[in-house]
């Protein structure tokens, strides 16, 4: 009788997420996409932070077997106006992945990513660069393919930042076209990243949140999904 291990015992794992970039580049449409499945075309700017957990399977790879487990998204929307950037980054803490977005029509959005990146890696509890991801994503591409405005910040020039400072490159999305499972599908690629750099990180269980560690495996700095 095959041994179970301490992951296949255990019964939910969580990793959690937090939204960061430019007020307008789509942060609390992709929150709402993800966790109600509804898509609003004009959004009142989030106000501080905003929390929600969606619950969803995954498969991961342990000790060569292909386990599924059931996997917590904890997500977190974030205000991007610069008023609320001292509230925004006390939510650094704790978090195993920033999502930072920008709008490809919008170059003002893509300038200032270079700001989020360093409030990120100088963030007091982010002490292991190395193992903490960046996942980087432009937005409004539906924008551009139906003509209704013109791209400000070409694909090169992202993929290049993200070579420049080892941002895991997530692609150019659209929040109103993509489906709340597509999302699913895409933040699954997401999981799995964190998971070969940090491991299980969090095993909840009813009564007790156990803290296991895993040796990453080795990886390129830079990764693009398709």
């Amino acid at each position: 009788m095959k041994k179970e291990t301490k992951f296949e015992q255990s019964e939910d794992i969580e990793y959690k997420f937090i939204l960061l970039g430019d007020t307008s580049v789509g942060k609390t449409c992709l929150f709402k996409k993800l966790t109600t499945g509804s898509f609003i075309e004009k959004n009142v700017s989030t106000v501080g932070i905003d929390r929600r957990t969606i619950k969803v399977k995954c498969d991961y790879d342990e000790n060569g077997e292909t386990i599924t487990k059931n996997t917590i998204i904890n997500l977190t929307d974030t205000a991007g106006q610069e008023r609320f950037k001292a509230i925004t980054k006390s939510y650094y803490k704790g978090s195993d992945a920033a999502l930072l977005l920008y709008d490809i029509t919008d170059r003002r959005s893509f300038v200032h990513l270079n700001e989020w990146i360093d409030s990120i890696k100088n963030a007091p509890c982010n002490t292991n660069n190395n193992k903490y991801c960046i996942f980087l994503l432009g937005t409004k591409i539906d924008l551009v393919e139906n003509q209704k405005r013109k791209r400000e910040v070409e694909l090169e020039e992202a993929t290049k930042l993200c070579e420049e400072y080892g941002l895991i490159w997530g692609g150019e999305r659209s929040n109103k076209n993509l489906t709340s499972e597509q999302y699913i599908e895409i933040f699954k690629d997401f999981i799995k990243i964190i998971y070969s750099k940090i491991g299980y990180k969090k095993i909840v269980s009813q009564n007790s949140v156990k803290l296991e560690t895993k040796l990453p495996k080795k990886r390129n700095n830079c990764v693009c999904l398709k």
